[in-house]
């Protein structure tokens, strides 16, 4: 027939009335793990342990040495994060040069060679660090909240490779001493940084653009020169 869905039968029954709610069985308990929240309580603390996982501080502190350091950051999770670790610190020698975060661009990198072998630091000759491991997406400048997530990292560095002198280029490099102002103020002066003298020039990003400001940064390399031949 059409329109109909289910036969009738024998048995005379009521087709309006409400049906009768008929409870259902309780299943009986069981004593065994569920395996979905067994699941759920294993990935639990993994998740947890993420989400408060150890500070830098913590990690580079317990870091007995370069190799140790370089581990702790690949292991350290943070936004900037990229899937292959950075060299901490890389070259060798008395000075160190400090800047604000790798770069990238041809005519910055030839421009900083170029400063540094003038006064007799070719590379490899000194050691390098960066106050940032990887650069910030898009170009932008980096973050104060950002340098402080990773300055740990960048002292406990530091206080391994045991330099005479740093030379920071850059307001932020500059800042490394623990002295507020911008680079035009903090230049050609020595400073401290993490315990080692420290003298701040412009970086050759600023350079590049204002070319006029060549002038004192090769009074501060100079400067620089002289501290280390001392």
């Amino acid at each position: 027939m059409a329109g109909a869905d289910c036969p009738v039968d024998e048995t005379p029954r009521n087709w309006l009335a409400a049906p009768a709610l008929t409870p259902a069985p309780t299943p009986p308990r069981s004593t065994a793990p569920d395996p979905a929240r067994a699941s759920m309580s294993s990935i639990a603390p993994r998740l947890a342990d993420k989400a408060v996982a150890a500070p830098a501080a913590a990690l580079a502190a317990a870091a007995v040495d370069l190799s140790a350091l370089q581990a702790a950051l690949a292991n350290y999770d943070h936004p900037l994060r990229q899937a292959v670790p950075p060299q901490l610190i890389s070259g060798d020698g008395d000075a160190l040069v400090l800047a604000d975060l790798p770069d990238d661009d041809p005519a910055v990198q030839r421009l900083t060679e170029r400063m540094l072998a003038a006064i007799g630091l070719e590379a490899g000759t000194c050691r390098r660090v960066h106050l940032l491991p990887w650069a910030p997406p898009a170009g932008r400048p980096p973050r104060e909240t950002e340098i402080a997530a990773f300055a740990p990292f960048v002292a406990r560095a530091i206080m391994f490779a045991n330099p005479r002198a740093i030379l920071a280029l850059g307001t932020h490099a500059a800042t490394f001493s623990g002295q507020a102002g911008g680079i035009a103020s903090l230049r050609g002066k020595w400073l401290a940084g993490n315990g080692v003298p420290l003298l701040a020039t412009f970086h050759p990003r600023l350079l590049l653009k204002q070319p006029e400001l060549k002038r004192l940064a090769w009074a501060d390399l100079q400067a620089f020169a002289a501290r280390l031949a001392s």
